[in-house]
């Protein structure tokens, strides 16, 4: 994403003074000199580039809507960034809630996760879900290589582990759900996640 710079001198007090008053020509030179360092604290903050736009346009869209309410006399430049981090918290917490969208996340995640070089989209998922496997037992972490990873029936990771389709399903399942609780344990690792989910486009 790229903004244009403004060069034309601009007196800050002055502009949000013509801003409260509902002019738009304020809030266009605002958005101009403020977007794209509000737009980078937000991609490194979401490490998406599509929820940094969409929380970007959120943040000018609320300046619009209290523009009557903004002190000219303290920095914007401070305002927006404040708000701006504020729609981050929001948004993980809306994720945090949405308990159908964190399993729709962690599934596409896992279901698209592989170890060869065409299927690693970042290295940090990678890593991300090598440290999960870690908090998995010897048969668990099999189990869940060998179908999630690798794709194998659970006829298939019976015969290679020696054990039944049913114990299979089991290590499976408690392996999964070890998987999604570790995933879920902060917001950088949320945040990994969603750059992937953005990536996937699904």
């Amino acid at each position: 994403m790229q903004q244009l710079k403004s060069k034309v001198p601009y007196d800050e007090r002055e502009l949000l003074i013509k801003l409260g008053d509902g002019e738009e020509t304020a809030f266009n030179t605002l958005y101009h000199l403020y977007s794209n360092r509000i737009y980078n604290r937000l991609l490194k903050l979401t490490q998406s580039e599509q929820f940094a736009d969409e929380l970007l346009q959120d943040t000018f869209i609320i300046l619009w809507n209290k523009r009557d309410t903004i002190n000219p006399e303290l920095s914007i430049k401070s305002w927006l960034y404040k708000v701006a981090e504020n729609e981050v918290y929001q948004l993980y917490r809306k994720i945090a809630r949405d308990k159908k969208l964190q399993e729709h996340i962690v599934s596409t995640f896992l279901e698209t996760y592989s170890h060869t070089e065409e299927g690693i989209y970042l290295k940090e998922s990678q890593e991300l879900l090598d440290k999960a496997m870690e908090q998995l037992s010897p048969q668990r972490k099999q189990a869940f290589k060998l179908c999630k990873l690798d794709g194998m029936s659970y006829q298939q990771a019976a015969e290679i582990m020696g054990v039944s389709t049913s114990t299979v399903s089991n290590h499976l399942v408690q392996a999964t759900s070890i998987v999604r609780k570790y995933i879920f344990q902060s917001q950088e690792r949320m945040a990994i996640i969603v750059s992937l989910l953005m990536m996937q486009k699904f």
